[in-house]
């Protein structure tokens, strides 16, 4: 049988790359992995801008959303407006908090004039200009406001004999030792729920500042714990938690400043982080223009706020800009008009 012989392969087409081939294949690969490189580290970037700035836009609606309802609430007494006259009778606060007959009332303490501020420049009651960790930071603004924060219930019966208040439901959520503020259409005042049982609040004197320093619920024109009693009026009367709070620029828990709040006589809270600043101005009753604290002479004439919060991002490194720490940064400011005082 005659076997068929193949064709002898030349010698040239049986040997491997040249230097020069692999030489340009190195190149054309390091070309490739490089513009994979840049593509990947310019969507890193992008994603860390992307992810700041939504986080910068969360603190701030986080910030706006809180703050604003409270300074919406400013004034408050649940009865409707809390700084004006209502049926041509002028509206009394009075507080039997212990906290707020003392010599120097606690700033939680009294309705008040339900809102003030402090520049810069000045001290606030709640809390101290510092460096710790909660502590308020120089250069920025604070903001206290009181109120009744809520809708509140409808009084069924009150009894001045036995210091009880009956509620409209039995589902309040109130409990023993929050602070409270009963008004009619004649007064308003601040108190201590000493028990809650179903729709019955008692109220009782007591010592600690918290506690009542009497249970005689009158106005008294001197500001002392009145020793008269008064009959809210049931037809028209309303109980609702009363609150108070003060917002600030504080140093936060990364380092970074926050805005913080002190709510009642509770410890500083941290609302929302990367808030470097915070700067109020403020409208009154006939006035054209917006003023700084140092300019109010009666808080209880202020009918608007405007806040203005500066926001940076969590991160550095995160814009374009060859200086600084390259954070995202962002100023913001939101107009809230006293629901309370208005017209």
């Amino acid at each position: 049988m005659t076997r068929r012989r193949l064709p002898a392969v030349p010698a040239r087409s049986a040997r491997g790359h040249t230097l020069v081939e692999m030489m340009i294949a190195l190149v054309l690969g390091l070309v490739l992995v490089g513009g994979v490189f840049v593509v990947f580290m310019g969507s890193r970037a992008s994603f860390k801008t992307s992810d700041n700035l939504s986080q910068l836009q969360d603190s701030a609606r986080i910030a706006f959303a809180v703050m604003g309802r409270e300074i919406r609430e400013a004034s408050g007494t649940g009865c409707g407006n809390g700084g004006r006259a209502d049926n041509g009778i002028a509206r009394r606060n009075e507080s039997v908090l212990n906290a707020a007959q003392s010599a120097t009332p606690a700033w939680w303490s009294q309705l008040g004039a339900g809102i003030q501020g402090f520049e810069s420049s000045q001290a606030s009651p709640a809390v101290a200009i510092g460096t710790a960790q909660g502590q308020r930071r120089a250069d920025t603004d604070a903001l206290q406001l009181a109120g009744a924060f809520g809708a509140g219930f409808s009084v069924d019966q009150h009894d001045g004999t036995a210091n009880q208040f009956k509620l409209n439901t039995s589902a309040s959520g109130l409990t023993a030792n929050d602070v409270l503020i009963a008004c009619d259409y004649r007064q308003s005042t601040v108190f201590n729920a000493s028990t809650v049982s179903g729709s019955t609040i008692s109220y009782a004197a007591g010592t600690a500042p918290r506690g009542n320093c009497g249970t005689a619920l009158a106005y008294d024109v001197s500001g002392t714990c009145s020793t008269q009693s008064y009959q809210f009026d049931p037809l028209v009367s309303r109980v609702t938690r009363f609150g108070a709070s003060t917002w600030y620029i504080g140093n936060g828990s990364s380092g970074r400043p926050s805005l913080y709040r002190v709510f009642l006589d509770g410890g500083p809270e941290e609302i929302a982080q990367g808030v470097t600043d915070m700067q109020v101005r403020y409208l009154t009753d006939g006035a054209t223009g917006y003023v700084d604290a140092t300019a109010i002479t009666d808080w209880t004439t202020v009918s608007s706020v405007r806040v203005t919060l500066t926001f940076e991002s969590y991160e550095a490194g995160v814009t374009t800009d060859t200086t600084g720490e390259r954070r995202l940064s962002t100023t913001t400011t939101n107009t809230i008009a006293l629901r309370n005082r208005m017209p």
